[in-house]
């Protein structure tokens, strides 16, 4: 009896451990396959979707940047029209002083940004040299002396001026080397003063 219960173990162990496992095998591979296929779909669907939120929130940050930037140019943009209306303010205060009308905004800014340093009488005597000189027009010639620019150099006085590489029609260069000549050299090199 030994060797019979013997080879029913044998046998009961064997279809356990190697038989039935390969039974159930080609079960398991099918449904294995299956959620693998699953999983591959939702790990591209789920970087789809991060992808896709990396994404927006890069067009998300890239409008606040824009908007933080229009914010500050419109800042910018608002101070300056308050100078220059400050400034246009402060030279049709000078102007009427002198009996001529006052300069365009930019030709009063460009003035008092050259003389303000040397003081509000230097302002007003620019203001009134220049009117008297161009009309505030930067691109006045004289045709006779040749005198050029808002304050009329002459092309010897605009050669010692320290801008003299600069275009004497350029009305910034043009009203700091007036600012510079009248500090170095007083008012007198003018005799046309409104």
């Amino acid at each position: 009896m030994l060797p019979l219960l013997r080879a029913v173990v044998v046998w009961t162990a064997l279809l356990a451990v190697v038989i039935l496992p390969r039974l159930d095998q080609p079960a398991q591979a099918t449904s294995y396959v299956a959620v693998t296929r699953l999983s591959a779909y939702d790990s591209q669907s789920v970087l789809r979707q991060a992808r896709d939120l990396r994404a927006q929130a890069a067009q998300e940050a890239k409008i606040q940047e824009w908007a933080q930037e229009l914010q500050q140019g419109m800042a910018r943009y608002q101070a300056e029209l308050k100078v220059q209306a400050a400034v246009k303010a402060e030279a049709d205060r000078i102007a009427s002083l002198s009996n001529h009308p006052p300069p365009p905004a930019y030709i009063a800014k460009i003035i008092n940004d050259a003389f303000s340093p040397l003081g509000s009488r230097a302002v007003q005597w620019a203001i009134n040299v220049a009117y008297c000189e161009s009309r505030y027009h930067p691109n006045s010639v004289n045709s006779t002396s040749g005198a050029s620019g808002l304050f009329q150099f002459l092309p010897s006085t605009w050669g010692g001026t320290p801008w003299a590489s600069q275009s004497p029609f350029d009305p910034v260069a043009n009203a700091q080397a007036a600012a510079w000549l009248y500090k170095t050299y007083g008012p007198g090199r003018w005799s046309c003063v409104g």
